[in-house]
């Protein structure tokens, strides 16, 4: 499964390959009404013809009206960026995590150098909105009330369009909007020069001030080397034990490995991890911490959980598609097109032959791979640690290790979804006329040890321990705290 990469767009988009000569803002150029209508309406057939798992969590009739509602409302020549708004709003109605809709590289990259942009890595907690970020003119833990007039609740609302989660609309949105603020700012209110800011400082007192607006590479450099309170991932996955407290720590980032080397490193690590906690017998508990793996090859989800449980396990109850072969290939984004279109259509010939109903194909039982328990798995007790970014593969590993009893869950509710995903390959469309980019996965997929009945959520878990304004003051690890504080040394088992 592709790693689902929408809240790290801003690393994301620093990548883009491609270079325009342009040096206006190309999101406020108009494309004519005609050109419009025509790539909503391939965008809004190619969702109809082939994403799987369209009217799960919404209805055919509550889409069309929103279709036919977006649709009437084009009535003039429009800007790039409020198309892409009309367009991205309809795919979080999806309520599919791995929808994404992207402005053309183009647009970002004439604005890699134009100051244009929110000034500060921010973190919502509580319902509040704080700086993240030292150095600079407003000091960290500094509360910013309101920007440019508006409240910071409103802001934070508007912004959670472009942060999909699997289910129905819910506050694991709010966490991510405020993650992707600058850009998911732009999107919503465009380019700024200035922002009138209210904020409360860490002596308490109100204050109403002005700050510039930075580029987008600036604000990258401040994201990445001077955020205050961060849990700093310098690897793909790591593990200690402590002997004194008698525990273990496995912390997973990703599950995403491209490359036969990189996949069996951490296969090995997994193989070596386990192996040792079997020869040391006095570690009671496992810590697995899944905070900010958005995901990757499910595969290594099952393979992780293969070391924890003590019974064979399917990789998933059902998995379903719509099509035959991919539709609309004109419109296929000419990477795709070339390399993967091909791999797809055969993916889909060998495996999705049979017809669950006149809608869908789905996956014979036969084709579904057992898998058996690891002969070094682990009996002991298991926590696992979830935030608002856990989506995808990690999100399903969390739901095995729950739903089988066989961990508990501490920390956020996920933003991957309780009882179903979508996932193999990742279809990737280009409208032709806006140059907008979406993309969605052929496959929706039931989990194995799925929630009795699927509520629309993401992972509810068994302790909710957000990170508090205490905890982000102090920069403190609270959810690591609770379970060795509470959990382990307390000797609450799961036995």
């Amino acid at each position: 499964m592709n790693k689902w990469i929408s809240v790290i767009i801003i690393n994301f988009l620093l990548l883009a390959s491609c270079v325009s000569d342009k040096s206006e803002d190309p999101s406020t150029e108009k494309i004519s009404l005609k050109k419009a209508k025509e790539d909503f309406d391939i965008f809004t057939a190619i969702l109809k013809k082939a994403h799987p798992s369209l009217n799960v969590y919404i209805s055919k009739k509550r889409f069309s009206y929103l279709t036919d509602s977006i649709s009437n409302s084009l009535t003039d020549p429009i800007t790039l960026k409020d198309f892409y708004n009309k367009i991205n709003f309809i795919a979080n109605e999806t309520g599919c995590s791995h929808t994404n809709t992207d402005l053309a590289d183009y647009v970002y990259d004439t604005l890699q150098n134009r100051a244009v942009f929110f000034p500060y890595p921010v973190r919502w907690i509580d319902n509040k909105l704080f700086i993240n970020v030292v150095g600079q003119n407003l000091s960290e833990r500094t509360e910013i009330r309101r920007i440019n007039n508006e409240s910071v609740n409103e802001v934070i609302k508007n912004l959670m369009v472009y942060n999909p989660v699997e289910g129905f609309h819910r506050k694991t949105q709010e966490n991510l909007a405020a993650d992707n603020f600058s850009i998911g700012y732009f999107l919503k209110y465009g380019a700024q020069k200035k922002f009138e800011l209210n904020v409360l400082d860490t002596f308490g007192k109100q204050r109403r001030i002005t700050e510039s607006a930075i580029s987008l590479s600036e604000w990258n450099n401040r994201e990445i080397n001077y955020k205050y309170y961060y849990d700093p991932i310098t690897l793909d996955y790591d593990f200690y034990i402590n002997n004194e407290k008698k525990y273990a720590y496995l912390r997973v980032t990703t599950f995403e490995y491209e490359g036969s080397l990189k996949q069996n490193a951490f296969e090995n690590f997994c193989n070596n991890s386990f192996e040792l906690l079997q020869n040391k017998r006095n570690i009671k508990s496992l810590i697995i911490d899944l905070r900010e793996n958005g995901g990757g090859k499910l595969y290594n989800s099952f393979l992780l959980y293969s070391f924890l449980t003590e019974k064979p396990f399917n990789e998933f109850e059902r998995a379903i598609c719509k099509i035959k072969t991919i539709p609309y290939t004109s419109y296929l984004e000419k990477d795709f097109f070339a390399y993967k279109k091909d791999d797809v259509n055969n993916n889909i010939e060998k495996e999705f032959f049979a017809r669950l109903n006149k809608d869908f194909f789905t996956m014979p039982d036969s084709l579904i791979n057992v898998w058996q328990p690891n002969n070094i798995h682990y009996n002991g007790n298991v926590f696992i640690i979830t935030n608002s970014k856990v989506a995808s593969a990690a999100s399903y590993f969390a739901v095995l290790v729950k739903n089988a009893g066989r961990g508990k869950i501490i920390g956020e509710e996920t933003q991957g979804g309780a009882f179903s995903g979508n996932g193999f390959t990742t279809l990737k469309y280009e409208l032709p006329n806006s140059k907008i980019n979406f993309s969605f996965p052929y496959v929706h997929f039931i989990y194995t040890n799925k929630e009795e009945k699927n509520s629309g959520h993401g992972l509810i878990p068994d302790y909710f321990i957000p990170d508090s304004y205490e905890s982000f003051k102090n920069n403190d690890d609270r959810q690591l705290t609770f379970i060795i504080d509470t959990l382990i040394l307390n000797n609450k088992s799961l036995k």
